[in-house]
């Protein structure tokens, strides 16, 4: 979490047009705000990767398993 909001990403943070978004209330959750679509959520997702192996050269990897969905 101290990495993602050190890269610029906050609570609530959601990609323009965008339904899904980080959680208001725990950094390291990703939430639906209402109809977002699984790419939604990987987009945001691979963004939050992107961001934090830019300012840290860390690669963030998820923690759940996911089944016919990549990042």
């Amino acid at each position: 979490a101290w990495l993602i909001e050190r890269s610029g990403i906050s609570r609530g943070f959601a990609l323009p047009g965008s339904r899904a978004a980080v959680s208001k209330k725990h950094t390291l959750a990703l939430i639906n705000t209402g109809g977002a679509t699984a790419a939604e959520v990987s987009q945001l997702a691979r963004y939050i990767q992107t961001r934090v192996m830019s300012e840290f050269g860390v690669m963030l990897h998820p923690e759940p398993v996911f089944v016919n969905l990549e990042l």
